[in-house]
């Protein structure tokens, strides 16, 4: 018996276009945009107006890929930035705070609190806000260490857990330090132990930054960790805007309230660092929140 079914009719050589579109794209819209060109062949569409739209539209989620990808290093690259200014901020908020327990003596601190009642105000905001940003920066690390444990477990990179050991034995090296050493150490009578001190202080936070970075850029991390991360960045950043602005308050009204005539020299030194470590996350921050349009992954076919 004779076949009556009418042949399928040819596939149209556009849908060989579709290849030139990134993988990514192939694998989301190839099969949709297959069929609206066979829609439009049969519609009667022009083959050469139809090329055009194809190759424009494979051209844009060329440039779309490239750019996101671009984004993202940079969202990543901003992050690093605000975590280096953070540790430089913690570690001299820790070294300023340490020496605030004999700065001013408590018999001058009742004083200075009955004339400008602000002064330990602006010393508890200063507590607060820092508080805040460890509790921010425990948030991240944390969700960051579980997703490089995972990591480290699935490829075998035995190295990873190494690299994670770095900052909590820095910090309990530092912090374990600042006890045994007496308070008031940065003062000139102690000046070259306390550069010292600072130095080898300096070394490890660098070294347990630069691990955290190396961890970070090694491993596949999902989304949700690095937009974790991101909102953990912006909380320490505002932590350390309004730390900022309380340290300089409470210099201030500590001099205004001629009681305590000790130098301030700590004071003011502390101050630049913080200033200068806070307007570096903010900036990046601003950046990136600037640069971070979204744009759009689907080229259409006219």
């Amino acid at each position: 018996m004779r076949d009556l079914t009418p042949a399928a009719a040819p596939e149209p050589w556009l849908t060989r276009l579709v290849a030139a579109y990134p993988p990514a794209w192939r694998d989301r819209y190839g099969a949709e945009l297959h069929a609206l060109i066979c829609d439009l062949r049969d519609g009667g569409r022009k083959p050469a107006a139809m090329a055009f739209d194809l190759l424009r539209g494979a051209a844009v989620g060329w440039l779309t890929a490239a750019r996101g990808s671009a984004m993202s290093e940079r969202s990543r690259a901003v992050l690093y930035q605000v975590l280096w200014s953070w540790v430089a901020f913690a570690a001299t908020a820790a070294w300023f705070g340490h020496d605030l327990s004999i700065y001013p003596t408590r018999s001058a601190a009742r004083r200075i609190a009955a004339a400008h009642s602000g002064v330990p105000d602006a010393y508890h905001v200063l507590l607060a806000a820092g508080l805040v940003g460890l509790s921010a920066t425990a948030v991240a690390a944390a969700v960051f260490a579980v997703g490089a444990a995972r990591y480290a477990r699935s490829s075998g990179r035995r190295n990873i857990f190494a690299l994670m050991a770095v900052p909590p034995v820095a910090a309990a090296v530092w912090l374990g330090g600042l006890k045994v050493i007496p308070a008031g150490m940065s003062s000139l009578g102690h000046a070259g132990l306390a550069v010292l001190w600072l130095l080898l202080g300096a070394a490890g936070i660098a070294a347990s930054t630069q691990a955290v970075i190396t961890i970070a850029r090694s491993c596949e991390l999902s989304d949700l960790t690095w937009r974790i991360g991101g909102a953990m960045a912006a909380v320490v950043t505002s932590a350390m805007l309004v730390a900022t602005g309380a340290t300089i308050t409470w210099g201030l009204l500590l001099r205004a309230s001629q009681v305590h005539t000790a130098p301030q020299s700590g004071w003011l030194i502390a101050t630049v660092i913080m200033a200068v470590a806070t307007t570096r996350a903010a900036l990046a921050l601003i950046g990136a929140r600037r640069a971070g349009r979204p744009l759009a992954d689907r080229p259409a076919v006219a």
